[in-house]
């Protein structure tokens, strides 16, 4: 297991020591600037969670960037549990972006207040099926489509119990 801030300073130097089946626990705090948003499992099969939960561990993306990126065609053993995440701003996935067959789970999250062209909170493309069970998706939004959740080419997530709410796109 590794511990942020205790032992990497930030998330993605902890995510970038891990091997498949690691664990990154991230202590309660706000998390903010580079290596702390854009987090990228770069294909790992580990969890990266929060110690105690959303209310008190806060990716902010600070309007430049998001929060997780998902590229390299991550399975649902890409686990992502109890964040914050928000002021994300980014053209594809404000919150969160999952491209070419990229399937993590996300897991008990709180995806608010960010923004981007198209997914304001989380943005599904080219065959990615990711798992978002019990987070809250709200006050997102699209300059264009999707201003909570947009899936395409492919994407089938699957959301099992999840808030989605006060949302908006500004077409479709």
């Amino acid at each position: 297991e590794r511990h942020v801030p205790s032992e990497y300073p930030t998330i993605q130097a902890a995510i970038d020591a891990c091997v498949d089946g690691d664990t990154v626990t991230v202590a309660d705090g706000v998390y903010t600037g580079t290596g702390n948003k854009e987090l990228d499992f770069a294909g790992k099969a580990i969890t990266v969670r929060s110690q105690n939960g959303p209310a008190g561990c806060t990716i902010d993306c600070q309007q430049q960037g998001r929060g997780f990126r998902f590229l390299s065609g991550e399975t649902h053993d890409a686990i992502v549990e109890g964040f914050t995440i928000q002021n994300g701003d980014a053209p594809l996935g404000g919150g969160v972006y999952c491209v070419n067959w990229s399937s993590p789970t996300i897991t008990g999250c709180v995806i608010r207040d960010c923004a981007a062209l198209h997914g304001g909170g989380i943005y599904c493309r080219l065959d990615s099926d990711p798992l978002i069970s019990g987070c809250s998706i709200t006050g997102n939004s699209a300059a264009q489509c999707g201003g909570g959740v947009k899936c395409e080419f492919g994407s089938s997530p699957t959301i099992v119990s999840c808030t989605i709410t006060l949302n908006v796109a500004v077409s479709d």
